[in-house]
């Protein structure tokens, strides 16, 4: 018979010798369970929810045998190899007749900007009455841990909640009438879970790679335990908090922090940090924290390589948690890092706008007063970044004409550091630039580009989008541009926005209606378009434009208009792979008026030349738009406003869902448009790209991700593009816009 070995499920720690420098827990004993097993719930940059609670649950135990006069204390589980499931927690901690049960966990949600802490403990609706489960105590014990552990994390709090409230609402009464959890349904005892934070924050998650953070919300739950059973509180001593970049507030990993003689450095890539990423500088937490401390204005001396040590005075508190952020300056100096024109240059062909951006914020009026333009010239300044940004008005400046703009070394930062004219490091030199200004502009604005193209039979909603070579002057342009239905020469009205990228303008027009299906339409672009200098086109532009016999029926899964939770960073995703930087944010500005969207997708990309593989992977990682299925059947479709670098796009989707998924991708489309364009899929033809999966579409569909890759041949390493109204539609054949049949080409 083969023998089976169980594995050890708890401790009981009563066995260990107790250091009882606190009374009144004499008598009582506590089963802590932490949360999951082994590497469960891994959390943002890969450190799990199942690794922080068995540490916290350790350091938990240690304070109460060390320093009480507690009975026993058990524990679940011990180490991260243990599995233990959720009937084997309660039935242990009935069978040992424990006097409490207490369930460390950590929450999780797409968002990665929410953190808060939540309790609950068992009860439900009756009668228009919360009830608590029996024995009673939890909600108590639940009430004095939901504040000092929010206290203890300094964020937010959902609260204390019975578990079936929390998760079914308030109703008169509950269907159900027993706990939600089962930790607090199966146990026989008071019982309450914590959700200490988000493991899911990018923020919250750095914090809890660190031991001494565990050790922080271990003493939580320890002083909450005292103050229930009415135990005094010990001396507490302790310094914690951050320690940050005054300008940007990115925590600073090798910060070290000295109180009373007592040392402590933040975590650093090479401390920490190289367990969860590859990139040196992507995770931070700057987190100290400093025990067995005491007095009043103990000085605090704090310094990092790269920054001026700053030294402050702090009282230790005795009954809390001395919290003392410090936020340093940094050593270097301010200084030019990138221009609107290369450093290197003698001339600078051009008379635009001069964009300076330096690498700190910089004092405004040192700057003005340092920076001089030989010839002398008006210019005009404008500051934007948070003053690490000047735009240089040169409307005054004289064409074909060579000049030299110079900034002293009498512009500091605003700190005070002294400007670094040359790049070496060392503040104290002048920057020179020679340029000059480009010969006079004669010539008209011309159109380089139109979508749709004339020879495309053009959706029922299109958007017609006008490139033109440079940035043109607005005024007049709704008179200017016509949507014409051919047959009666009706006018289609529409909406139009203006963006200017690379200096060249990009027009769209929105009709305000569907156009007829089968129709002839003309869009005019009629003459009297002017740019900045008076220069007008004088010549009319027809396009001829066949509207389409078919129309979409649209499932819509993602129009972005909750925002953009659901979606990963593209660093958060193991197949991102290639970048130098990478982000996606929301975006309000350029938007797809068909749709009436307020909101968009913007993914920023900065692509590393020197790799050998690039992927950009942006991950629907949750959230109703997760849940959408759909068929092979369906076209695929998003509005892409290009940035025209000709970098690659496409759509990757779960095959096979839910059993054994796999990933199938679209071919790629190049970004060789500038503005807006909708970019479809259409599965049924079959074609798809080379990804994880086989090439074949095999089951029920869901979407996975939008991806991007470097062109090397073009070369353009850095962009942004703006994603709008994801979707998977299927055609139907329209006689008129009010009717259809559906009969799928």
């Amino acid at each position: 018979m083969k023998k089976i070995i169980l594995p050890v499920l708890f401790v009981l720690a009563g066995l260990f010798p107790a250091k009882a420098q606190v009374t009144g827990l004499s008598g009582w004993n506590i089963f802590i369970d932490p949360g999951h097993s082994q590497n469960e719930n891994v959390g943002v940059y890969g450190y799990s929810e199942a690794k922080k609670t068995v540490r916290v649950a350790l350091a938990l135990r240690d304070y109460l045998l060390n320093e009480t006069d507690i009975d026993t204390v058990y524990l679940s589980r011990t180490n991260d190899q243990q599995n233990v499931s959720l009937t084997q927690r309660t039935n242990l901690a009935n069978s040992l007749g424990a006097a409490w049960f207490h369930s460390i966990h950590s929450d999780a949600s797409s968002n990665q900007n929410t953190n808060t802490t939540l309790l609950l403990h068992g009860g439900w609706r009756k009668n228009g009455q919360t009830v608590e489960k029996t024995p009673h105590g939890g909600k108590a014990m639940s009430d004095i841990m939901i504040d000092i552990l929010t206290r203890g994390y300094r964020t937010g709090t959902r609260g204390n909640y019975a578990d079936r409230t929390f998760y079914e609402g308030f109703p008169e009464n509950h269907d159900r009438q027993y706990p939600y959890l089962h930790v607090n349904r199966e146990s026989t005892m008071p019982s309450e879970l914590s959700e200490a934070g988000f493991h899911t924050s990018t923020v919250q998650n750095t914090r809890n790679m660190n031991d001494d953070w565990k050790k922080l919300e271990a003493r939580t739950m320890f002083w909450t335990f005292l103050q229930y059973h009415n135990a005094a509180r010990p001396y507490v001593g302790i310094a914690t908090g951050y320690i940050t970049d005054i300008e940007t507030n990115i925590p600073i990993n090798g910060a070290t922090v000295t109180i009373d003689g007592k040392s402590y450095t933040t975590d650093t890539y090479e401390s920490l940090f190289h367990l969860y990423s590859t990139d040196p500088d992507q995770l931070h937490n700057g987190f100290y924290y400093i025990e067995n401390l005491s007095g009043e204005n103990l000085d605090m001396i704090v310094s990092a390589p790269g920054y001026i040590s700053d030294t402050l005075t702090v009282s230790i508190s005795d009954t809390f948690f001395t919290f003392k952020d410090v936020a340093l300056v940094s050593s270097i100096p301010p200084a030019v890092i990138s221009s609107s024109f290369e450093l290197s240059d003698s001339l600078y062909p051009g008379k635009d706008n001069i964009f300076l951006n330096f690498n700190r914020k910089m004092n405004k009026d040192s700057v003005k007063a340092n920076l001089i333009i030989e010839p002398s010239a008006f210019l005009t300044f404008t500051w934007a970044n948070g003053d690490k940004s000047l735009l240089i008005g040169t409307d005054s400046l004289d064409y074909s004409q060579d000049y030299t703009l110079k900034i002293l070394p009498g512009a500091t930062d605003l700190y005070g550091n002294l400007f670094d004219g040359n790049n070496d490091g060392l503040g104290g030199d002048t920057l020179v630039i020679n340029f000059r200004t480009k010969v006079l502009d004669q010539n008209p604005p011309v159109i380089v580009d139109f979508y749709p193209s004339a020879s495309d039979t053009v959706d029922l909603e299109p958007i017609i989008r006008i490139n033109f070579d440079e940035e043109i002057n607005l005024t007049g342009i709704s008179s200017r541009l016509k949507l014409i239905k051919v047959s009666d020469q009706s006018q289609i009205s529409g909406a139009i926005r203006h963006y200017v990228i690379d200096r060249k303008s990009v027009v769209h027009f929105f009709p305000s209606q569907k156009l007829e299906p089968a129709e002839d339409y003309q869009f005019k672009i009629f003459a009297g378009i002017k740019d900045f200098l008076g220069n007008t086109n004088l010549q009319d532009t027809v396009i001829n434009l066949t509207s389409s016999s078919y129309d979409y029926d649209v499932t819509a899964i993602d129009n972005f208009e909750n925002g953009i939770g659901n979606w990963w960073q593209p660093s958060e995703s193991g197949s991102t792979t290639g970048l130098l930087s990478s982000e996606t944010v929301l975006n309000t500005n350029i938007t797809n008026l068909l749709s009436s969207s307020s909101n968009s997708m913007q993914i920023n990309y900065k692509w590393d030349p020197a790799a050998s593989a690039w992927l950009l992977r942006g991950y629907l990682s949750g959230g109703v738009p997760r849940e959408i299925l759909f068929d092979k059947n369906y076209i695929i479709q998003v509005y892409v406003f290009g940035d025209g670098s000709k970098n690659k796009f496409r759509f990757a989707l779960d095959d096979a869902v839910p059993p054994g998924s796999t990933h199938e991708v679209s071919p790629w489309y190049t970004i060789d448009w500038l503005g807006w364009k909708l970019v479809s899929w259409d599965m049924s033809k079959g074609e798809t790209g080379t990804w994880l999966g086989d090439g074949s579409l095999d089951g029920m569909l869901r979407f996975d991700s939008f991806q991007l890759t470097f062109d090397q041949a073009e070369d353009v390493q850095e962009g942004s593009i703006y994603l709008d109204d994801l979707r998977a539609v299927k055609k139907f054949l329209v006689t008129s816009v009010n009717e259809h049949d559906n009969t799928v080409p």
